[in-house]
C-alpha cells in the first residue's frame, strides 16, 4: 500500500515521554491526597491529562494540570525522540510523504513541548486536543484532521503507540501502524494493519 500522508501521535511514539509524563500526574495528584500507581497513570498516556485525573477522582484537576505544566517543562531535558525517528521523518519528507501530528496535547502543551523537538514543531497538519470536542479514542481528531487538510482517507496512515490510538483509527476507518517501539508490552494490536518492531520499517510500507 502507498501511502501519500501519514500521521503520527506524539507521546511514546515519537518522544519518549510517557513515562515522564505519568510520574509527573501521579505526583501532582497524590499531592491533593488521590493515590493511584504511576502504572494506572502509564496505561492510560494517550487521552488528555484531564480526563486521566477526573477518572482517578481528583476534583482540582485544574491546578493539578498548571502545576504538572510547570513540573513537566522543568524536567524536559529528560526527553528525546526515540531512536531512528528523525532519520525517518527527514526521509519522509525527502520521498514528497505527507506528514502531521494527531495528538491529546492541548496547544499550549504542544507549542511548550515542540519547541525542543523542531522537525515535530514544522509539521504543517497539527491537531491538538483542543481543536475537537472530543478526544481519542473518538475518530473525530482523525476526521478532522482529514477534512480540514483535504487528505484521502484510504491514503492515510496513523501511526500511534496505545490502545486509544488503534480505537481512533479503527472508529474512523483510517489504516493503524502501532509503533511497538513505544508501546506498552501488554496492548493487544489487534485492528493495527501493520506492527512495527522499528521507525524505519515504515518506510517499507511506502
Amino acid at each position: 500500500m502507498t501511502y501519500q500522508t501519514i500521521l503520527f501521535d506524539i507521546d511514546n511514539t515519537l518522544i519518549n515521554s510517557a513515562d515522564l509524563i505519568a510520574e509527573t500526574l501521579q505526583k501532582g495528584a497524590a499531592a491533593t491526597g488521590v493515590n493511584v500507581p504511576v502504572s494506572e497513570y502509564r496505561k492510560r498516556i494517550g487521552r488528555p491529562g484531564d480526563e486521566i485525573l477526573k477518572e482517578f477522582g481528583v476534583t482540582n484537576w485544574k491546578q493539578v494540570l498548571a502545576d504538572y505544566m510547570v513540573e513537566f517543562e522543568r524536567n524536559m531535558d529528560q526527553l528525546t525522540y526515540f531512536p531512528g525517528i528523525e532519520v525517518l521523518l527527514s526521509n519522509l519528507n525527502e520521498l514528497g510523504i505527507q506528514t502531521g501530528v494527531v495528538t491529546s496535547k492541548d496547544q499550549v502543551q504542544f507549542a511548550r513541548e515542540t519547541k525542543y523537538f523542531p522537525l515535530i514543531a514544522a509539521a504543517k497538519i497539527v491537531t491538538t486536543s483542543d481543536l475537537t470536542t472530543k478526544s481519542k479514542p473518538s475518530a473525530e481528531p482523525l476526521l478532522y484532521t482529514v477534512k480540514m487538510h483535504q487528505l484521502d482517507l484510504e491514503q492515510t496512515l496513523y501511526v500511534g503507540d496505545s490502545v486509544y490510538d488503534m480505537q481512533a483509527a479503527q472508529a474512523a476507518r483510517m489504516d493503524f501502524a502501532s509503533a511497538d517501539w513505544g508501546a506498552l508490552p501488554d496492548i493487544e494490536c489487534n485492528y493495527a494493519k501493520y506492527q512495527l518492531a522499528r521507525p524505519d520499517v515504515l518506510l517499507k510500507l511506502i
